[in-house]
């Protein structure tokens, strides 16, 4: 279910009221709106009723903070196992706290520009693969059991704790993707250093983090 307007929000909502079949029918749940949302209410509404969430993505153009939190407080899924979602990372936590079976988690930058990331110290026991700026990433891999790392948006200093993170953990990561300056010369040697059981590995260079144009160079590694 993929809802991509504040009027498919109100006409799934009228399904929904209809009756609870198409509610438990629903395990996959997708708002992806690029124009600011009118009712959070409206979509709370929907969230409230759906009982066998597997799969939510909310992407919400622009939403205030305050109306973040007034959208996923005391939401529960005993199913979900994928989140994505550009909220704010303070209000991600609460909520990922709350689902300890996710296993999936898209999420982008960090609204503030706060150290450490809100997610810091968190424990997910099923998480296994991340997308996140590189600084997010580094305090989620630190506890959990992360094999799939995508990490973005990353200045040297950053990619060096990330690679700390990742040499401390006793998770073997097999597949990391990752921004890198190409003044950052040593990036593969640490890179294989912190993470000897890697298999895959997909590099996006970039002269500035900020470029909308990037230069792909992808690796297939193996190690034995």
């Amino acid at each position: 279910m993929i809802l991509r307007s504040e009027q498919d929000i109100e006409a799934f909502l009228k399904m929904l009221q209809h009756g609870q079949e198409v509610a438990d029918a629903t395990i996959s749940f997708h708002a992806v709106l690029d124009k600011p949302i009118m009712q959070v209410a409206t979509l709370r509404a929907c969230l409230q009723r759906l009982r066998n969430l597997e799969d939510l993505q909310l992407s919400l153009h622009r939403l205030k903070h305050s109306r973040w939190w007034r959208l996923l407080r005391g939401i529960c899924f005993d199913r979900l196992d994928l989140f994505y979602s550009n909220a704010p990372h303070d209000v991600i936590s609460q909520f990922l706290w709350s689902h300890p079976r996710v296993a999936f988690l898209r999420i982008e930058e960090c609204v503030k520009a706060r150290r450490p990331c809100p997610l810091d110290g968190g424990q997910l026991p099923e998480l296994c693969d991340v997308s996140a700026p590189v600084g997010c990433v580094t305090s989620l891999v630190k506890n959990n059991p992360v094999s799939r790392v995508a990490a973005q948006q990353g200045a040297p200093l950053i990619i060096t704790a990330l690679m700390s993170s990742l040499a401390s953990t006793t998770t073997n990561l097999t597949v990391l993707e990752l921004d890198v300056n190409p003044s950052d010369f040593d990036v593969l040697g640490r890179i294989v250093r912190a993470a000897p059981a890697l298999t895959a590995l997909k590099l996006l260079e970039t002269q500035t983090f900020e470029s909308v144009s990037y230069f792909m160079l992808s690796y297939m590694l193996s190690f034995s």
